[in-house]
């Protein structure tokens, strides 16, 4: 069949494309293919059939053996003989005693296993005398005992004195992040009297078996997993395996040595210790053949299909061009705020469908960019709604917990104060009428946080507000400052030195400063840089690191643009200090 040039520029480019393709690739390739394929069928079963066993052999040796490494270390709590103490006890007269036990524990293991020289441990776990002590390195879902409920604490483990290693299917811990793990469980024994102590319990990330099996696992498309004789697979290369039933493990037909399929090569071995099955597969075709001649066979003919595909495709890219180049001249008048354009178009292929669907996006854009203004304003106040009420409930635990510890202490006077300061913070906080309150407002918020936070922290912690400002007059947006405060409580504290957080609002000109110092921890440089990064870049307001400051950062970008950003400043054991300003406003609460 024989095409004209205007014919021939009518098809779609998709049916020119594959056209080429077809002459200049499929069909030498395809030749090529057939030439080496018996090569590479005797490579692979000569070559990897015998290799990669031996080798999962080895990893899987050296799986247990980092396993009973991580059993050792659990006897590292035999060297903190207060600890052991804590662990006897069976029952507490007071429940702040309890918790003094319970945080000196967990700061134990945190010291310990958590920020120790093992990156592979996520969490640590001691069952004992119906308590739970623990540290982990992020948040965990668990049949474990919660604290929520003091002096009920979950049951423990009976191992009848053996180490136990436990699937993920075998326990109800989770971590947040949904991280695969293995938890490995040891009974404590009291060396003196050889009575138990409890159940200690280490989650393992499964990132130690990828050191191990990297290896192994270099070859393109290979695919490596460790699953328990019923084919639940603890680990895989491909993260979104992991947990899931290899359906196929009561067909293979052998789970020690190798095998293979019609498109794959299989590998297999199983763990002496745990009955484990380390197991590895490859695609057949991605093995590469061992023989120079095909190599240099390969090499030669890729060069000459080059050559030939660089001809075509210039002669090709001359007969596109033209069109595309007249599109893309109509395209940047439309993109300069030219709308007025016309599409002529010279053919039926995809270069001329997409012409008109231009024009025709061109007028729809037309009706929409009136609506664009309003749109736009309406999503800013949305998001700054949503912004401002995720700040509320950051400080209501702990006050919740000390007026509890004031209960049990019958100080009532006490208890009335802090209920009646919690009650005017609550109306406040559920108050999303104002966008804007006065400076007197938000400073008798903030007053009334620190109030709170001093019964808690009692000599450890001192405030001074100072205005320079009518505070009933000049406007500023609803819970700007109270972060910024709450940021200090939660990250300046230094142990037996009382920490003092300033908060000085002036008047500059036409804008209000305001500024929270502490004269606490401090910042390191590299960490400053961080922070002051994340403001710059804004970046998601969601994330549960430096929340609170970032929240305060997006509001006022939102509020009054990128020149209104947050300004932090900070150094080592000296203090920090965050400044904001806003533009004076003397009661046009509607105006953001």
């Amino acid at each position: 069949m024989t095409f004209n040039r205007r014919s021939f520029r009518d098809f779609r480019l998709q049916t020119k494309l594959f056209i080429t393709y077809i002459a200049i690739t499929v069909i030498p390739i395809a030749l090529l293919g057939y030439l080496a394929y018996s090569q590479y069928i005797s490579s692979i079963e000569r070559q990897v059939g015998t290799y990669i066993p031996r080798l999962l052999g080895q990893a899987n040796d050296n799986i247990e053996r980092q396993i009973n490494e991580f059993f050792q270390m659990s006897d590292q709590i035999y060297n903190a003989p207060m600890i052991i103490e804590i662990l006897r006890k069976d029952a507490y007269q007071t429940v702040s005693a309890m918790r003094q036990d319970e945080f000196t524990v967990d700061s134990y293991l945190s010291s310990t296993f958590i920020h120790g020289s093992q990156q592979d441990i996520l969490g640590v776990f001691i069952s004992s005398n119906n308590r739970l002590f623990s540290s982990t390195k992020t948040d965990y879902f668990s049949g474990f005992s919660t604290k929520e409920a003091v002096g009920l604490y979950g049951q423990n483990l009976d191992l009848r004195g053996q180490e136990m290693v436990l699937l993920p299917n075998e326990t109800s811990l989770q971590f947040k992040d949904h991280r695969p793990f293995v938890l490995i469980a040891k009974p404590l024994v009291d060396v003196e009297n050889r009575l138990s102590l409890g159940t200690m319990f280490i989650a393992l990330d499964l990132s130690f078996i990828d050191r191990i099996v990297q290896p192994i696992d270099e070859q393109e498309g290979a695919e490596m997993w460790l699953m328990t004789e019923e084919g639940y697979m603890l680990y895989h290369t491909s993260a979104d395996q992991i947990g899931r039933k290899d359906q196929k493990a009561a067909k293979y037909p052998t789970l020690n040595g190798s095998f293979k399929t019609k498109n794959m090569l299989f590998g297999m071995d199983v763990s002496k210790q745990h009955q484990w099955v380390l197991a590895h597969q490859i695609p057949l075709g991605q093995l590469t053949a061992e023989t120079n001649f095909v190599r240099t066979i390969t090499i030669l003919l890729f060069i000459a299909v080059t050559a030939v595909a660089l001809i075509i495709a210039a002669l090709l890219a001359w007969g596109v061009a033209k069109p595309l180049q007249h599109l893309t001249e109509q395209m940047k008048r439309v993109e300069k705020g030219d709308f007025n354009v016309v599409f002529n178009r010279q053919s039926n292929d995809e270069v001329g469908m997409l012409s008109d669907r231009f024009q025709t996006m061109i007028k729809e854009i037309q009706g929409l960019i009136r609506e664009k203004y309003q749109i736009e304003l309406k999503q800013k106040e949305a998001e700054m709604y949503a912004l401002q009420s995720q700040i509320n409930p950051h400080f209501m635990y702990n006050t919740l917990e000390t007026i509890a510890m004031t209960v049990e202490e019958d100080d009532k006077d006490t208890v009335v104060d802090m209920v009646t300061i919690l009650g005017r913070m609550l109306r406040y906080s559920l108050s999303n009428k104002e966008k804007l309150v006065t400076i007197h407002q938000e400073l008798q918020h903030i007053r009334d946080y620190l109030t709170i936070q001093s019964y808690r922290f009692e000599d450890e912690l001192a405030f001074r507000i100072d205005v320079q400002v009518n505070g009933n007059k000049e406007y500023i947006p609803k819970f700007i400052l109270q972060p910024l405060v709450e940021n200090a409580l939660e990250h300046a504290f230094v142990p037996g030195k009382q920490l003092v957080v300033t908060v000085l609002i002036v008047r500059d000109g036409n804008e209000i400063q305001m500024s929270v110092s502490d004269n606490g921890a401090g910042m390191s440089k590299i960490k400053l840089l961080e922070i002051r990064q994340l403001l710059t870049l804004q970046t998601d307001l969601n994330r549960d690191h430096h929340f609170g400051i970032l929240n305060v950062n997006g509001r006022l970008v939102l509020h009054y643009g990128k020149t209104y950003m947050l300004q932090v400043d900070s150094e080592k054991n000296i203090g920090t200090t965050m400044r904001i300003r806003v533009p004076v406003n003397r009661g046009e609460q509607g105006d953001e």
